[in-house]
């Protein structure tokens, strides 16, 4: 179970830092319309649509190394009061009847979402008319590796219900 554990984690950790270096394409994407507008008065038509492809891509792919990274928003007053293993087992109940469901469910509806774009070859509405598919295929994606880290957050605590390690 660990090596399951280890192989998602190394899995989350890669995606995770290679979107993070799609920071720098928006980056100049952001820099090159607002010169272009500020500066020579020539807005372009497609800066807008690539940046919010882009942010959105950081957000989606970006989802299970936060959460390997344990940096999702958590209110965790109550359960500190707990010991470590009373704290894996709530985390047990919520992964097992919250966060499973709905990563489920929504690999599930996006992927259809994606299915459905690949059949249309689904192309946006503004005047850039850039294709849609490619990136709404980034939401299953971005779901199924946030359902891999979870399932090694899962195995984690087992582990530390087990008494057999503690979370890093």
């Amino acid at each position: 179970m660990k090596a399951i554990a280890v192989f998602f984690d190394s899995v989350s950790e890669y995606a995770g830092r290679a979107t993070s270096l799609i920071i720098f394409a928006l980056l100049f994407v952001v820099l090159y319309e607002v010169v272009a507008r500020k500066i020579f008065n020539a807005p372009t038509v497609w800066a807008f649509d690539l940046s919010y492809m882009l942010y959105a891509s950081m957000f989606l792919l970006g989802g299970a190394y936060t959460l390997k990274h344990r940096q999702h928003v958590a209110i965790d007053i109550i359960t500190t009061m707990f010991s470590r293993k009373t704290q894996a087992i709530i985390s047990l109940f919520a992964y097992s009847f919250f966060f499973f469901p709905f990563v489920l469910v929504f690999i599930y509806v996006t992927g259809n979402f994606a299915l459905q774009a690949w059949s249309n070859l689904e192309t946006s509405q503004s005047p850039w008319g850039q294709p849609l598919y490619h990136f709404k295929t980034l939401m299953p994606l971005g779901f199924i590796l946030l359902l891999f880290q979870g399932i090694s957050e899962f195995i984690k605590e087992i582990i530390i219900i087990k008494g057999e390690g503690d979370r890093k």
